[in-house]
């Protein structure tokens, strides 16, 4: 049965306004606008769009001295940076950015806000989504409603203009996109059409490291069909890519010998060398423990303990978990299990449905831990330098969330079944 016919929504139930959402998101276009065309910032996104670029050339994105001459053209100053950049996004990529590569380079960058901004919208709706109830569940009071709808009224502007979320706009990563994608899939989950669901978390596979619990969370909010319909559409893809730089779907086979390169030529990729990794490795590292690299096998056995985990804790409260708690398992997993940097700890906000379920049900202590332990990743590394715990706090506050997600309630809270 899929997400749309077990729900029942609640007659009466006051639903948030457009306009603070629409507001954050206007102000948020604007920052990514100006970073646009007045800095030459947006480094991750020259790099993506380059890619392409190069692939509709007829030239190998793969070709780490090519890319980074031509990194070092735009950027003839960022030495440190260019020295440690290279492309190696999965070959879906270059058809997902092709639209940019088409474009001039100044065009291609207000594109780029443009797009940054319509997902920074849907973000914002993030905490309007999955607010419906099934059987046998009560909405939040009234009184409570009316008492909180103040706060939320500034969410969409916490969730867009905070110091990471604009972060990752100066730097061009492609985050806010794939998190856009990922809340639009769940609105499109919650109105019934979990076809379009699957064609939007087809792109957070340009980053597949994250997105492959996307696969299981398509299959219990929709059924098997939308599940399949995203694992056929991303092979599509990338053999399709594959072909435009290799000439055929087997340089697939050379993309993944190739991967092992982006550990090895770039710094912030070794868990050894960059605090900012927030997966188990690193707090490991950090702790004493032995160092590990996660590759594909480590990265799919890591997300197999994790299904495990999730699915012994329903199992044990013998409960079939709301959507919300799904999503949020999903994005609390992702960060801990694949080797994950900062900027991609906005997958979290995935989990911000469940997080106002906490409150909205009465799980306020659980609530604020939640809060607390996502503004953490906020405080900065040299506060911390002191105490040696700026080598592992990323990784230890994304763990305990995990771990209180895995608490739970994955039912309670008013949320959707």
């Amino acid at each position: 049965m899929s997400l749309a016919e077990r729900v029942t929504y609640i007659e009466g139930m006051p639903q948030a306004s457009r306009l603070p959402a629409v507001v954050a998101a206007v102000l948020f276009f604007a920052f990514a606008l100006f970073q646009a065309l007045g800095t030459n910032n947006l480094r991750d996104f020259f790099i993506y769009r380059l890619g392409a670029e190069l692939a509709a050339r007829g030239e190998s994105p793969y070709d780490v001295p090519r890319v980074r001459g031509h990194i070092s053209e735009q950027y003839p100053d960022a030495r440190e940076f260019v020295d440690n950049s290279g492309y190696f996004l999965p070959p879906q990529a270059l058809l997902l950015y092709m639209p940019f590569a088409m474009l001039p380079w100044a065009a291609a960058k207000v594109a780029w806000a443009v797009a940054i901004g319509v997902a920074g919208y849907v973000i914002a709706r993030l905490p309007t989504m999955l607010r419906s109830l099934g059987p046998g569940e009560t909405p939040a009071p009234p009184a409570l409603t009316r008492k909180t709808s103040l706060f939320a009224s500034f969410l969409p502007f916490i969730l867009l203009l905070n110091p990471l979320s604009l972060a990752v706009v100066v730097v061009g990563q492609v985050t806010i996109i794939t998190v856009g994608c990922v809340a639009a899939g769940l609105f499109s989950f919650e109105r019934g059409r979990p076809y379009l669901a699957a064609v939007l978390w087809a792109v957070p596979f340009v980053k597949p490291h994250l997105a492959i619990p996307l696969i299981p969370l398509a299959w219990y909010l929709g059924g098997w069909k939308p599940a399949a319909v995203l694992v056929a559409l991303v092979a599509l893809l990338n053999a399709t890519g594959a072909t435009v730089v290799g000439g055929s779907p087997l340089f697939l086979r050379d993309y993944v010998n190739y991967l092992p390169t982006a550990r090895e030529v770039v710094a912030f990729n070794r868990v050894e060398m960059n605090p900012q990794i927030t997966s188990w490795n690193r707090l490991l590292y950090a702790w004493g423990g032995p160092l590990v690299e996660l590759g594909a096998v480590t990265i799919v056995a890591g997300y197999l303990v994790w299904f495990g985990l999730v699915v012994g804790r329903c199992a044990l409260a013998n409960e079939v978990p709301g959507a919300a708690w799904a999503a949020a398992a999903t994005a609390a997993g992702a960060v801990v299990v694949a080797q994950v940097l900062v900027y991609e700890l906005l997958f979290l906000l995935v989990a911000v449905p469940w997080m106002c379920g906490l409150f909205a049900g009465g799980w306020r202590v659980r609530g604020w831990c939640a809060v607390l332990l996502l503004v953490v990743h906020l405080v900065p590394g040299k506060v911390l330098e002191a105490s040696g715990a700026d080598r592992y706090y990323h990784a230890l506050a994304a763990a305990l969330f995990a771990g209180l997600v895995l608490w739970g309630p994955v039912r309670k809270g008013g949320r959707l079944e």
